[in-house]
């Protein structure tokens, strides 16, 4: 009974930000909601024993694997559409979000974790297995890249009119 308390405080803190992760690198809300039941599925597959230990970043490591996989299968990674987890209708988050959607498939990994997940450089670290510097450096070099391709936009829409 206590484990299933525990299971269900974790399960409640964790689902939404699985499903950001997840529809931020997949953007199709079917592939997304089968992509989160097959993470959670895998995950408690991989945590079934005497001792479980519910933990986030393994959590994400096994939503990042079924991500992974899913994009081999179709190839095209689509654009992430619900970037800061708000409801979508609004202009300006469907740019970002477009822009997001186009960004290398690492320094999107780990934009979305950092900032659609609010997790910690040091954590993102953990979850994509890599150095805090190199996570460091992915998000100044999308961060860039981000304002490069906004302000790109915007001048060039000035020069239309």
């Amino acid at each position: 009974m206590e484990r299933d308390h525990v299971f269900e405080e974790f399960y409640e803190g964790a689902e939404a930000r699985v499903r950001r992760y997840v529809f931020g690198m997949l953007q199709d809300r079917e592939e997304a909601a089968d992509a989160v039941q097959e993470t959670w599925t895998r995950y408690l597959f991989y945590v079934n024993g005497a001792q479980p230990r519910y933990e986030l970043r393994l959590l994400l490591a096994v939503a990042r694997n079924v991500v992974r996989d899913r994009g081999r299968r179709h190839r095209e990674i689509p654009v992430a559409v619900v970037f800061t987890g708000a409801t979508p209708g609004f202009e300006a988050q469907t740019e970002v979000a477009d822009l997001v959607g186009r960004l290398p498939w690492r320094e999107r990994e780990v934009v979305v974790l950092h900032h659609a997940l609010d997790l910690p450089v040091v954590e993102v670290a953990r979850v994509v297995g890599t150095s805090v510097g190199a996570v460091k450096s992915l998000l100044f070099r999308a961060r860039a890249r981000l304002k490069r391709e906004y302000l790109g936009g915007e001048e060039a829409t000035r020069g239309a009119e």
